[in-house]
């Protein structure tokens, strides 16, 4: 604040002082303008005389010579300035002798060679503006022009005033300048310190929610209050407040998870091989048990396998290698490897493919893992004698690729939380099977891609879709190729 202040300060007296002697310069100049109006309308009086000299005319009763002695007392008082009318020898006019003999201090502030080095000027043709320095008047601002009769220069026509004369109403004007310079001074001040205020108590109250935060405590929110972009930054720190609340709430269930999903395999390894250890588990059932073990070690290879996975997607350790392939292709050979399965099951298989072959751009490792886990997923919860149909079409440049089947639908209520990692360890309509990574697993791999997959609503059983950049641009469809049906030994129908 007191930084601010500063600079209030240093920019009203700055500007103060450039407005001074920005004013005092246009004081100066204005005057002298003025006094040159009024000397030239003097000289061209003096260029109307005739043939007869200035002086013979000045000297005797006339209008011109009347004029002339009001136009010296007007300019005497609108201006504090005094008129001399001189000849080319640089004698006064004898008329304002008179003037000059009522007003001592000019003549005492004028010095006949300042008045020659003047007059030398001026019978040039010249008109001149000056300041005549004087010890005891101080500065003298002079004007003169030529009087020129019939193309001849005779003489010239001086008005002089005291600096001290535009001092004086300088200083007034000053003083109304300063004043208002010292009101808007206060104003600065007291709108510095109210938006100081504004600004720096919700800052005070963001930074200790800040420190707060940076000690674990997301609860703290930013009071909205203040000058408009400090409501701004309020609002944005209470969203990020949120987002860091349930970014730690998500780390801790995710911890939670990771922690009961490592518990259940170690517990039952643990126990199983204890009891043959000790002779609790009869000797002949060692081989029975041993392949219980195994299939945990399975299972926690699985799970450590996915884990490892999801960090290395979460940090972008591992790049995409783009290719383009057939996308039919790769769901073939993920139901071949699923035959087994699908036959214990009795399924019917459906593939509904739009266009063969069907080009994508992608890394076809990564999106051939979503298709496995996708297909796993549809597989685990679809009853026997089911129904499974993956279907692929192209709209403008994206290939849509759907997996379905007639298994129960997820409930309304879990389905915003159907990508979210261990969603299978709380929330699944069928528990323990599984890691519950798998659909998040499908969804980092697909957004790496730049697209989107997603649970399509309604409808009977459940429908996964996700979409690709196509290897092609879109072509006209083919009407000879329509659906594919396979039936569980694989084979087209």
């Amino acid at each position: 604040m007191a930084l601010f202040l500063a600079i209030i300060v240093a920019v009203v007296f700055i500007g103060a002082a450039f407005s001074i002697a920005a004013i005092r310069g246009n004081m100066t100049a204005s005057r002298m303008e003025s006094l040159l109006v009024q000397a030239r309308e003097i000289a061209f009086l003096a260029s109307r005389v005739g043939d007869s000299t200035l002086s013979d005319y000045l000297n005797i009763d006339t209008p011109t010579m009347s004029y002339l002695q009001w136009k010296a007392q007007t300019v005497f008082e609108d201006y504090g300035a005094y008129i001399l009318i001189v000849d080319r020898n640089g004698r006064v006019m004898d008329n304002m002798m008179t003037t000059m003999q009522k007003n001592p201090d000019t003549v005492q502030s004028l010095s006949a060679s300042d008045v020659a080095d003047v007059l030398r000027e001026v019978l040039t043709g010249k008109e001149i503006q000056t300041r005549i320095i004087n010890a005891q008047s101080g500065v003298i601002f002079t004007v003169a022009v030529p009087w020129v009769q019939a193309g001849r220069v005779l003489g010239a026509v001086f008005i002089h005033t005291s600096a001290q004369l535009i001092e004086a109403e300088y200083r007034g004007i000053m003083l109304q300048v300063m004043l208002g310079f010292s009101l808007a001074f206060i104003l600065a001040l007291l709108s510095a310190a109210f938006y100081t205020r504004a600004i720096v108590k919700p800052l005070t109250v963001i930074t200790r929610a800040a420190e707060a935060m940076s000690r674990g405590d997301f609860k703290q929110k930013a009071q909205v209050v203040g000058v408009d972009e400090v409501r701004q930054l309020a609002g944005a720190f209470n969203v990020m407040s949120e987002k860091l609340e349930q970014v730690e709430e998500n780390r801790r269930d995710f911890v939670a998870n990771v922690s009961h999903e490592l518990r259940s395999p170690v517990t039952s390894i643990h126990g199983f091989v204890e009891g043959m250890l000790d002779g609790t588990i009869p000797q002949e059932d060692h081989k029975r048990y041993l392949e219980i073990v195994n299939d945990e070690t399975l299972r926690l290879k699985s799970l450590i396998q996915d884990l490892l996975q999801l960090s290395r997607l979460d940090k972008g350790v591992d790049k995409l290698h783009l290719t383009v392939y057939d996308i039919n292709e790769s769901i073939r050979r993920v139901l071949i490897g699923r035959m087994p399965d699908i036959e214990e099951k009795k399924l019917n298989v459906h593939l509904e493919f739009e266009r063969e072959p069907c080009l994508v751009h992608a890394d076809q490792d990564r999106i051939t893992q979503v298709l496995h886990n996708l297909v796993d997923n549809a597989l685990k919860f679809v009853a026997e004698q089911g129904n499974l149909t993956i279907c692929t079409f192209m709209v403008h440049d994206i290939v849509s690729v759907s997996v379905c089947n007639d298994g129960p639908p997820i409930l309304e209520a879990d389905q915003p939380h159907i990508f979210d990692r261990f969603y299978k360890a709380d929330k699944a309509h069928t528990s323990g099977k599984g890691t519950g990574l798998g659909l998040s697993i499908c969804k980092q791999i697909v957004e790496m891609h730049g697209q989107t997959i997603r649970l399509l609503p309604g409808g009977e059983g459940v429908t996964f879709l996700f979409t690709l950049k196509a290897g092609e641009p879109p072509a006209r469809r083919d009407p000879g190729q329509g659906k594919e049906r396979t039936g569980t030994d694989g084979e087209s129908v």
